[in-house]
């Protein structure tokens, strides 16, 4: 007979803030999040429009997984899903080694963080097409046990995949059954992942909105659910809490400068 495991409230609650979170580099930002960052042990949904930031704030925490454990953080590695081509290394490397040199002026005693050894704490993979994503899924599992310090899995974007060449009653089928499998393993490990959705359009008996793709009964399967939008300056970002498991909706404001994600000054 299969065993289960029982706890009472306050064990839960120990298990539940022991875990430690990712940082944004923006303090409103994290704020929104609602545990200083993406915790550990989640699954994250980051919805907008194109241009509204959800790439650049990807690239940030496959940045912020590295910041040394001297600083609180988890000098861990990430995981980047790339299935409609987003990733730019330039980017990123422009990112990361802003977030270095930030971290490296915050040490009482300076640290070698070396730049070569924190590009190969990214690992990317392009997953263009449903087959060709849907079998990267299916091994995940065992690259999590090739690659015990990965930390973060980004997958940018969970839409595009099934875009083509699916019924909607297939989709449904199919994506609940990965995040099933995605739930279990952020679970068993330990770690974070963080999805990017688009914005589709939704017509109604009059007028059309714009709200999230893949329909209601996704917007469930994730603890948390952040919409990113463009604020009054080209830079300025806004961040709306739509869904959380221990956190009541609230707003955060940010910028997206040329250094990765910060606070608006």
């Amino acid at each position: 007979m299969k065993r289960f495991n029982i706890f009472n409230s306050t064990e839960l609650w120990q298990r539940q803030t022991s875990l430690p979170s990712i940082p944004t580099f923006s303090r409103s930002l994290d704020n929104v999040f609602g545990n200083e960052g993406i915790q550990l042990g989640s699954i994250t949904e980051v919805l907008g429009l194109p241009g509204s930031g959800k790439t650049q704030l990807c690239l940030q925490l496959c940045a912020s997984i590295q910041i040394p454990k001297v600083l609180g953080g988890l000098n861990a590695e990430a995981l980047f899903i790339d299935t409609n081509t987003n990733f730019t290394v330039s980017r990123f490397i422009e990112i990361l080694n802003a977030s270095l040199t930030k971290c490296q002026m915050l040490l009482d005693t300076p640290i070698d963080i070396g730049k070569d050894s924190s590009l190969e704490k990214l690992h990317y993979v392009k997953t263009i097409g449903l087959e060709k994503f849907c079998a990267f899924l299916y091994r995940l599992p065992k690259f999590m046990e090739e690659h015990p310090n990965v930390k973060l899995i980004i997958i940018d974007s969970i839409t595009f995949p099934f875009k083509e060449g699916i019924s909607a009653k297939q989709r449904t089928g199919l994506l609940f059954r990965q995040m099933a499998d995605l739930q279990r393993l952020t679970i068993d490990k330990q770690i974070a992942v963080v999805l990017t959705n688009e914005m589709s359009t939704r017509i109604g008996l009059s007028t059309g909105s714009v709200v999230g793709a893949l329909g209601d009964a996704w917007s469930h399967r994730c603890n948390k659910r952040v919409l990113l939008s463009t604020d009054t300056s080209p830079s300025n970002r806004l961040a709306l809490l739509l869904k959380s498991n221990d956190s009541p909706n609230t707003v955060g404001r940010f910028q997206v400068t040329q250094e990765g994600i910060r606070d608006i000054e």
